[in-house]
């Protein structure tokens, strides 16, 4: 019976490498399908815009206003990756090395700002300051709209840093800001640049704030063709040049990530969080968090009571239900429909990070920095083919899914590399296949962070304005068109209520994805 035994457990592994082509094939067919469906709106703009001769988009692409175009979205995208890699990671490195009581709370209300949309930032600030526009002020709204994804990414990589590096640099007798310079920031280099990765795209697709601002970006120059004459030739012509420039900085954001792969090889968790108790650098800390909060929450939300308060003409109570319902509803499905794409490329990039998994992540990344109006046109051109498909909820949802698709994968691929090697090899050595071993071991365990990714997702798509004003089915409203449909003709107080309820739906899954979580051991340092 023990020789049984034996020879079950040893036949084991090799039961799992018979069926591990099989299951890596099946896999790699799982990618190329989601990777087909992400290429639809690429595919699309490829044909309209080569429907014009090459002379036409040489001209088109060439002339002073699109030169001026590219060269004001270039400005607002520096302006705001810089300021949010130099606040950001200041901010950040304080909030999780300045010793403060309840040092979560603090965290709280610098990430809030996620639930408002930068349509909702400009409506607001429009109303307290109705001469607002320009360059730099589309750059200050969206540098408070982005600051959360930087301040995320670089929070979760600190809590992961080689403290014992850290004790060691300060035994040595280097100041504080050598041992920020030299030790810690070379770890979370990696992190700095997803953050700016994250708001550089956000920038590049964001429609709403800029057009509010009177600012002609990119995107907004893709939607004045759109509308102004239905030349879409035209407009997918200008969208090539946006996916070139997505694709220039992504590719500058692999090279310092490649960079910083090769110096920073070895990263374990760190045992314990060391606190620095300082109090000019806590009164500092406690400064920036005030005015960043009151800047990005407290006014945008004073606004919107006042304005919601103040509101002159009777609330349609009815009419605001329904329009929370059909946000939700879609979003909710849109980021589902997200979780089921990212499943397969996310299994493969944290198992099996070979050139098409890298390939495919990156397609996905440039579709991340597509606007709204782009998927939109390539969506409409679809369902007008597909019959009851067209303007339905569900066409929107997929919509939703495949603009946030990327940041349904990058949470699925985090989750699944963190659970533990070891699990899955004790699981393939009692025998299962390697399909088993992710459906019982590998999801169960990722489940909790693959959830917080899809709220990630669920979150961004509630506040995605135009895809849904172009893929929207007939009579259905949902609280970011009647936000716009409003604030668009300064109608600031018919807007507040919608904008109140979307900010206050928006706030929950915002409070679940700062919410701590594994608290360290902490260790003062008084200096």
């Amino acid at each position: 019976m023990p020789l049984k035994t034996a020879d079950r457990a040893s036949a084991a592994p090799l039961h799992i490498v018979k069926g591990r082509g099989s299951s890596l094939s099946a896999l790699n067919a799982a990618v190329g399908v989601v990777l087909a469906i992400t290429l639809i709106p690429f595919i699309y703009i490829a044909f309209r815009a080569f429907e014009k001769p090459l002379p036409e988009i040489l001209d088109l692409l060439l002339r002073a206003k699109t030169l001026q175009v590219l060269a004001t979205t270039t400005a607002l995208l520096l302006i705001v990756v810089a300021v949010n890699i130099f606040i950001g990671t200041l901010m950040a490195a304080g909030l999780h090395f300045i010793r403060l009581p309840k040092a979560h709370l603090f965290i709280l209300p610098t990430i809030l700002p996620l639930a408002i949309p930068s349509y909702v930032f400009t409506y607001t600030w429009l109303a307290l300051i109705p001469s607002l526009s320009g360059l730099f002020a589309a750059a200050f709204i969206l540098i408070l709209t982005t600051m959360p994804y930087m301040l995320l990414a670089i929070l979760v990589s600190l809590r992961r840093i080689d403290s014992s590096l850290i004790e060691v640099a300060r035994t040595l007798g280097l100041s504080r800001f050598k041992i920020f310079i030299r030790v810690i920031l070379p770890q979370i280099r990696s992190s700095i640049s997803a953050g700016a990765l994250l708001s550089g795209l956000y920038v590049l697709s964001d429609f709403g704030a800029v057009s509010l601002l009177n600012v002609e970006t990119l995107t907004v120059s893709i939607q004045n063709m759109f509308k102004a004459s239905y030349d879409r030739s035209a407009a997918s012509v200008i969208s090539i040049l946006l996916i070139l420039a997505s694709v220039v900085f992504i590719a500058f954001n692999e090279r310092l990530k490649d960079s910083d792969n090769k110096e920073n090889i070895s990263k374990r968790l760190m045992a314990k969080n060391i606190r620095i108790n300082n109090p000019g650098l806590k009164t500092s800390l406690l400064f920036s968090v005030a005015l960043y909060t009151t800047l990005a929450v407290v006014l945008p939300i004073y606004v919107l009571i006042s304005r919601f308060i103040g509101n002159p003409n009777p609330i349609d109570f009815a009419q605001l239900f329904e329009t929370a319902v059909s946000t939700i509803s879609v979003a909710a499905l849109g980021a589902f429909i997200a979780l089921l794409m990212s499943a397969p490329l996310g299994l493969l990039l944290s198992t099996r990070a070979g050139k098409y998994s890298r390939l495919a992540e990156r397609i996905i990344l440039v579709g991340h920095a597509l606007p709204g109006v782009i998927i939109g046109l390539g969506l409409v051109s679809l369902g007008s083919k597909l019959g009851p498909l067209y303007q339905s909820t569900l066409l929107l949802a997929f919509a939703y899914a495949l603009l946030f698709l990327a940041k349904a994968v990058a949470s699925m691929t985090s989750a699944l590399q963190l659970v533990p090697s070891t699990l899955k090899e004790v699981a393939a050595t009692l025998g299962k296949s390697k399909s088993k071993v992710t459906t019982s071991v590998v999801f169960p365990i990722a489940l909790p962070s693959i959830g917080l990714g899809t709220l990630l997702v669920f979150l961004t798509a509630m506040k995605e304005l135009p895809a849904t004003l172009m893929l929207r089915p007939t009579g259905m409203d949902t609280l970011a068109t009647q936000i716009w449909s409003y604030a668009s003709i300064n109608r600031f107080n018919d807007a507040a209520p919608y904008a109140l309820l979307l900010v206050l739906i928006a706030a929950i899954p915002t409070f679940l994805l700062s919410a701590p979580r594994n608290p360290s051991e902490k260790v003062e340092i008084s200096q």
